[in-house]
């Protein structure tokens, strides 16, 4: 068991180091060109909007949910089925809500586009960068993608725990960052971070549960 935490442990690690290094590469090759070629090609389209949405429903829900699986798993004395799936959903959809607005204040960086508090952009005015602890201001906050960090908590929950439908998880982010990224919203990068960010989330509350559950 000692052997396969290790292996574990070292996966995750090299599993950062690539989206390490892949960030660093749309940082400072891809996000730009890939920004201009949308802005003149998908930005502005209805159904590419519709699709950057997707993922919109969890912000709202997932501390209702997990008030909620909670609540009737205290109730059953028991944390298995659909309701332990609400829950850890919920649950990691919470946390990855709380670590990537951190991870947001921290970067400050700028957006693609302006469209809130009249944020420079780099369409509009040419920006480009980072502000460090600029992100309390909205204006500041593209890194990393909330959409596809909270997306990918929940997804890769129901990845580990419903395999079956793993057809319907992967459709499901994939449509969503082509929304993000077609509508403008964010950069390359920042998707590639929010979903590293959303699945090691989603994966560290499933192992927690496990963890829990053995002992």
């Amino acid at each position: 068991m000692p052997r396969f935490a290790e292996r574990r442990a070292l996966a995750w690690l090299l599993s950062f180091l690539v989206c390490a290094v892949l960030v660093g590469v749309c940082i400072r090759w891809l996000d730009r060109p890939l920004s201009g070629w949308v802005h003149r090609t998908t930005y502005g389209n209805p159904l590419v909007i519709r699709l950057s949405q997707i993922p919109d429903p969890l912000f709202v829900l997932a501390w209702p949910g997990l008030l909620l699986a909670g609540g009737v798993s205290l109730w059953r004395h028991r944390f298995d089925g659909a309701w332990a799936s609400l829950a850890l959903c919920s649950g990691s959809v919470a946390l990855v809500e709380f670590i990537k607005n951190g991870l947001k204040v921290i970067a400050g960086r700028t957006w693609p586009e302006t469209w809130i508090n009249n944020n420079p952009s780099f369409i509009r005015d040419g920006a480009f960068g980072f502000h460090w602890f600029a992100g309390w201001d909205r204006a500041y906050a593209s890194f990393p993608s909330g959409h596809l960090s909270v997306m990918l908590a929940c997804a890769s929950v129901l990845w580990l725990r419903h395999p079956r439908l793993r057809w319907l998880y992967l459709l499901a982010i994939v449509l969503t960052a082509i929304g993000q990224l077609g509508a403008n919203y964010h950069w390359l990068s920042d998707v590639i971070a929010g979903a590293f960010l959303g699945a090691a989330t989603g994966c560290f509350t499933v192992w927690l549960a496990r963890r829990q559950a053995r002992a």
